[in-house]
């Protein structure tokens, strides 16, 4: 399952427990949220079929669930908090890297503020070593990622079969950085 709130939700059930409309509220905004509105890789059928009987049972709509979540304004953050705020390290076949990854519904208005991440994921590349630093802007509905990296570009090319321009590229369909992403690199090294 793509939702470990999927299997709370059966085990509700398997006990012949129902959740109380906040709770399945909270549990379908989770599936929501955890399956990127069901267009993650990692969804399947039963977290959205879960996911839609938790949104009966707090009387919410899925789509607007949805919105709320990845609708939230970034413009306020730093942009160290945005690219910390869902930031993790790899080590593979000898490179290490970071990947970070904003799930959003505008990925235009946050790549306003271009120069200033790949200022802060450059000093960051230098101070801690690494071969290269992703953020991932992955945006709801356009189904895919904006890439902003810093490192080779030849890496990214290679990886990902995308030309980059100027430190970005938009890879359509990826939206996943577990399943997709690190994958890729990974088979590249």
């Amino acid at each position: 399952v793509g939702s470990t709130n999927t299997i709370i939700a059966d085990m509700f059930r398997e006990r012949g427990l129902l959740p109380t409309p906040k709770l399945a509220g909270l549990m379908a905004s989770a599936i929501v949220s955890d399956t990127v509105m069901f267009k993650s890789p990692t969804c399947t059928e039963r977290d959205i079929t879960t996911a839609q009987r938790m949104a009966r049972i707090a009387n919410v709509s899925l789509e607007e669930l949805g919105k709320m979540i990845f609708s939230t304004s970034l413009t306020r953050k730093s942009a160290n908090e945005m690219l910390h705020s869902d930031y993790k390290e790899f080590h593979i076949a000898g490179h290490t890297l970071a990947v970070g990854q904003i799930t959003c519904t505008d990925s235009p208005s946050l790549l306003e503020r271009k120069e200033e991440l790949l200022d802060l994921m450059k000093k960051e590349q230098k101070q801690k070593g690494f071969s290269m630093i992703l953020l991932m802007l992955t945006d709801v509905l356009l189904e895919g990622s904006h890439i902003l990296y810093v490192g080779n570009d030849e890496t990214i090319e290679q990886a990902f079969h995308e030309v980059p321009r100027e430190n970005t590229v938009f890879l359509p369909g990826i939206m996943s950085r577990k399943k997709q992403v690190i994958p890729m690199l990974s088979a590249l090294w």
